[in-house]
């Protein structure tokens, strides 16, 4: 398997968990400078570290090592999560601009 296919299932694994760089390099005692290095395919982790990380994340070995993925799937997830986090950005904006319109009265 080459770096980009093990450093997007990494990042793909690790947005599924809802955890930052820091929060997985910690799980894994390394440090979000070492996940930032996995996850952009400058470094390929060790073996012991994908094991530690197919535990952490609750996938398979085999995800991490396996030569198959659907990556069409993933980035209509991807492109659907960042319009989800952007509308949510938009509406707290709103809710803060209303609100300080409604103590100004």
């Amino acid at each position: 398997m080459d770096k980009k296919s093990i450093a997007f299932r990494i990042k793909k694994a690790r947005k599924e968990m809802k955890m930052s760089q820091r929060d997985l390099g910690e799980a894994l005692n390394l440090s979000d400078k070492a996940i930032s290095s996995y996850e952009s395919g400058r470094a390929t982790p060790p073996l012991k570290t994908l094991k530690l990380l197919s535990k952490v994340t609750k996938k398979p070995l085999s995800y991490f090592t396996d030569e198959q993925i659907d990556l069409t799937e993933f980035s209509i997830k991807t492109l659907l999560n960042n319009i989800e986090n952007q509308l949510k950005e938009i509406k707290e904006i709103l809710n803060s601009k209303n609100l300080k319109e409604i103590s100004n009265k």
